[in-house]
């Protein structure tokens, strides 16, 4: 598997492991820790790019390594393995992972590899709050906790839209781009991660609006999920007045914005019914985003989730 990794910010050949541990490390990667087989062999190769938001790494250590790796707390890791074999550890659980595989690396989690001498990786650095954002700007909807994926490896795609978007960032010189196509470029590459791995975040039952001020309210709701959110802070949040705000809404969603509130709020619930594991009562999950009145909530939420919130909440705890 190659990608063409022809314009960069540095690039470093016949270098150590010692090397390779502190250009990770200055590139913020964490810190790691290179532990050759034959120590004085200078065999590694590195090549490095920031893109918008994003840090790209591709290495080779050029001998068998293990490598020892601590947690950064603010962004994941994308691991894409190159050439060789990677036996990794992270979680307590221990993966093997060929040419073609790939791993996402949660923030806060230590991991450990043993490399094959043959081993070639591109590590995609993406940053906690940017993936968020990213998230939440194609409409996705979580719960109030940070972003989870699944822990299992996935075969990157060889060819086709994601491939092709990854390569072309490698390929792009970024002083010709200007900030916004970056961050296009780089919006794009977070939204198919999400698709790819399975997490948290499910995609929105309801149609999501382009409008400016559907987003600023859809923002501001998502922002303060479990508040009691009046009309009047939603027209301050636009800037219009209450009557602009109430057609605006009934003719870009067909919903009232008190409609659309409990829309975004339900949606919210059914995300942690359904992937917070510390949820174990809906009427505690019900009561913290305003739903007093159980019977109605009930019935709000089969109407449109299709299930009664005990049955997402049975279906995740069995």
């Amino acid at each position: 598997m190659k990608f063409d990794f022809s314009i960069y910010d540095l690039h470093v050949a016949e270098a150590s492991s010692q090397t390779l541990t502190n250009i990770l490390r200055d590139k913020k990667f964490g810190e790691y820790y290179f532990i050759q087989s034959s120590p004085l062999q200078k065999l590694a190769k590195l090549t490095f790019k920031e893109f918008g938001p994003l840090s790209i790494l591709e290495y080779e250590a050029g001998n068998s390594t293990n490598i020892r790796a601590s947690n950064v707390s603010n962004a994941y890791f994308l691991h894409i393995i190159l050439a060789g074999q990677s036996i990794g550890k992270s979680n307590n659980e221990v993966r093997t992972l060929r040419a073609g595989d790939s791993i996402l690396v949660m923030p806060g989690t230590r991991f450990e590899s043993n490399n094959s001498k043959n081993c070639r990786k591109l590590i995609v650095k993406i940053p906690t709050d940017f993936l968020h954002q990213t998230a939440r700007k194609f409409g996705y909807v979580t719960t109030k906790e940070p972003i989870q994926f699944e822990h299992n490896a996935n075969v990157f795609p060889m060819t086709g839209p994601l491939f092709n978007l990854l390569n072309d960032m490698l390929q792009q010189d970024k002083r010709i781009l200007c900030d916004r196509a970056l961050i296009y470029y780089c919006r794009l590459f977070n939204s198919a991660i999400l698709t790819m791995f399975k997490s948290n975040f499910i995609q929105p039952r309801s149609t999501l609006s382009l409008h400016r001020h559907v987003e600023r309210v859809r923002n501001y709701v998502l922002d303060n999920i479990t508040a009691d959110i009046t009309i009047d802070e939603l027209a301050k949040v636009c800037q219009i007045s209450r009557k602009s705000l109430y057609n605006l809404f009934e003719r870009e969603a067909g919903l009232t914005p008190s409609a659309y509130i409990r829309r975004l709020k339900l949606e919210s619930i059914h995300s942690e019914l359904k992937n917070n594991e510390r949820v174990r009562n809906v009427t505690q999950v019900a009561l913290e985003y305003g739903f007093t009145n159980l019977g109605r909530f009930s019935a709000q939420y089969r109407e449109q989730i299709g299930e009664l919130p005990s049955q997402t909440l049975r279906h995740f705890t069995h």
